[in-house]
């Protein structure tokens, strides 16, 4: 496994994250378990949760966090796992996002009992509420902070100009500020007609040259665009895989891009689901893909993904293309 420090703080994540959307509901608790057991053993370090994470899959409230939690107690393991949580999310209640200081309390309060823990060692705000003053939020993040109930505090679907923003008020006052960004991101780029989730946030070219110049994480979810990139899908066979991931990335852009990755795997002998992460992890900017895995074999193969490194001419051939078929070597 390999570790970078995530921007500005001192928190030194496994490049790889695992996802636990799922957790205690569609995978079992035996499962979940056994999955982060492997992913402890390959070294990872940096688990992905929310407070509302599996709560449409259960009457019981909190399913994913409370099945970390259950699992860092029972193998003592605490210390050696970031865990990040989010809160604020817009509820059947409440169809706002929800962040006020009451509201981001109250939910940080549940997720820490639910995981077990005193304190949260990255706490996302799930969403973004225009309407309210920045400074306003980063101060009720801060003041939870400052009682010890987070270590760094982040961003997860919030706009290039909310986290500049964000970026300058935090400096005025002399605070750390957003830690990072949690936004969707993959080599496939979301066909924006599919989109019904407005609140969801995409990496564009302002996201990513922003990023660029700041050096601030990015921490991707839909990081393998739902399995686009495993080999189940084909421009040819409209009936292979997921009707719903279709429509979210079958485009011509990224059929084509599809069709590079499965070029370079069988050049390279990686996997094309290892070249897609590849790509992620290969930007001017510190970037954690969030993996699924319903199996250790899948949780493996992205693990995996952190020995390859390519050059800037693949990254670039990945995304763009080239007149002529690309054919150097990774290492």
């Amino acid at each position: 496994m390999e570790y970078v420090t995530m921007t500005s703080t001192d928190l030194c994540p496994s490049r790889i994250c695992l996802g636990a959307v799922d957790f205690g509901t569609d995978i079992c608790r035996e499962d979940a378990f056994a999955l982060m057991d492997a992913f402890l053993e390959a070294g990872g370090n940096f688990v992905d949760t929310a407070h509302v994470y599996a709560d449409w899959l259960s009457d019981i409230k909190g399913m994913s966090e409370r099945t970390i939690g259950e699992w860092m107690a029972s193998r003592g393991c605490r210390e050696q796992v970031i865990v990040g949580t989010k809160g604020g999310h817009m509820t059947a209640e409440c169809p706002l996002p929800r962040l006020s200081p009451e509201q981001i309390h109250q939910d940080l309060t549940e997720s820490l009992r639910r995981l077990q823990t005193e304190q949260i060692d990255l706490y996302w705000l799930h969403r973004d509420d225009p309407s309210l003053p920045v400074g306003q939020i980063l101060d009720t993040l801060e003041s939870e902070r400052k009682a010890g109930l987070i270590r760094w505090y982040a961003a997860s679907n919030w706009s290039t100009s909310r986290l500049r923003e964000a970026a300058e008020y935090a400096q005025s006052r002399h605070i750390p500020g957003m830690a990072a960004s949690q936004i969707r991101w993959s080599l496939a780029d979301v066909n924006p007609d599919s989109i019904s989730d407005r609140t969801m946030v995409e990496m564009d070219e302002q996201g990513w040259e922003f990023h660029r110049q700041t050096g601030l994480s990015v921490v991707p979810f839909s990081s393998q665009a739902c399995g686009f990139f495993s080999g189940k899908y084909s421009q040819d066979r409209p009936d292979s895989g997921r009707p719903d991931v279709r429509k979210l990335y079958g485009t011509e852009l990224n059929w084509r891009r599809l069709e590079r990755v499965q070029e370079l795997a069988a050049h390279t002998g990686y996997t094309p689901n290892q070249i897609a992460l590849t790509y992620l992890m290969a930007q001017p900017f510190p970037v954690f893909p969030i993996v699924g895995a319903r199996s250790i074999a899948q949780l493996n193969d992205s693990c995996d993904a952190v020995s390859i490194h390519l050059t800037s001419d693949q990254v670039d051939y990945l995304k763009n293309g080239a007149s002529q078929k690309y054919h150097g070597r990774t290492h």
